[in-house]
């Protein structure tokens, strides 16, 4: 895999069998893909200067009523919520139907990260501990050494080994454990479908289901971050500038505010949000929830945005 840049998942019409069958059955499956992507999970939650969490978007849930507090970080899920506080004890708000709430770890933790139905995080000791809905074995699966980070996607997870080697476990249905690169990475970023990182070099690697056929289009040149929504992904460059591609059905490609620089980038669902450098958020793509048009006035230090649509 050394030298490619993207790498073509081998679950095309996955989606498509998954719906098929829902609707045969009347509804939809239980842990089924499309059962993530036909409910309204659109919310943004960030850390504000004050450590305060706010967030918005749609709230059916709970989700974007945090409780109060200060925190270090905050992780948007599916219609749950994870934050961790200053402590480093974990606090989860929202949808509980999978324990991902009250089973949230009491051990404090370095970094969190809210998925689907599922959530992980880094203890002090560099393992990583998952819980909530295990149905694909996104929980019980997890390795547990030497990692310096983790992210959580709908139905699979990966982390990133000290050695920057990369991790996955989970849901393989479209590929994302058995066509994950082999070489070392900075960063990565799990989706519903698909995963990008950012390598060693500085270049970004997607790979999974390609359903627009939009891998082609991943840029090149240097990249500090990259982000996954549902069909579409975001990289923030060097330059402090976002570069999207993918699905713009709802404008989270043709939308990007592309002349303003960030500190920090985060792709959602159907749109992503970023943190000037003024502290101030601006989001894009899809208000349905409002997601974009009640984005607070107030300065962040971090923001996260659900990334199931």
């Amino acid at each position: 895999m050394a030298g490619s840049s993207v790498v073509s998942g081998s679950a095309s019409g996955r989606r498509a069998f998954w719906l098929s069958l829902a609707l045969a059955c009347g509804g939809l499956v239980a842990g089924a893909p499309d059962a993530l992507a036909d409910h309204d999970s659109r919310h943004v939650c960030g850390v504000k200067q004050s450590q305060k969490v706010a967030c918005w978007g749609n709230d059916a849930e709970g989700q974007s009523s945090p409780p109060p507090g200060r925190f270090r970080s905050v992780s948007a899920g599916y219609e749950f919520t994870c934050g961790i506080k200053r402590n480093d004890k974990v606090k989860c708000w929202g949808d509980d139907s999978y324990g991902q709430v009250s089973d949230a770890p009491n051990a404090g933790l370095r970094s969190i990260s809210a998925g689907g139905a599922h959530a992980c995080g880094i203890k002090r000791n560099r393992k990583i501990v998952c819980w909530g809905d295990d149905s694909n074995n996104v929980v019980s699966d997890v390795p547990t050494r030497n990692f310096r980070s983790v992210d959580a996607g709908s139905y699979a997870s990966c982390g990133v080994r000290r050695n920057d080697k990369i991790v996955c476990w989970g849901d393989d249905g479209a590929g994302l454990l058995s066509d994950a690169p082999t070489v070392y990475f900075r960063s990565v970023n799990v989706g519903s479908y698909h995963a990008c990182g950012v390598r060693r070099n500085d270049k970004i690697v997607c790979w999974g289901e390609d359903s627009y056929g939009d891998f082609k289009d991943v840029p090149t040149g240097s990249f500090r971050s990259a982000g996954t929504g549902y069909d579409h992904s975001c990289g923030l460059r060097f330059t402090r500038k976002v570069k999207c591609w993918g699905d713009d059905s709802d404008d989270q490609v043709g939308d990007t505010p592309t002349k303003v620089r960030f500190r920090v980038l985060s792709v959602g669902g159907a749109g992503a949000c970023g943190i000037k450098r003024n502290d101030r958020v601006v989001c894009w793509g899809s208000d349905l929830a409002g997601q974009v048009s009640d984005t607070p006035k107030a300065r962040f230090r971090r923001i996260d945005a659900a990334g199931y649509y």
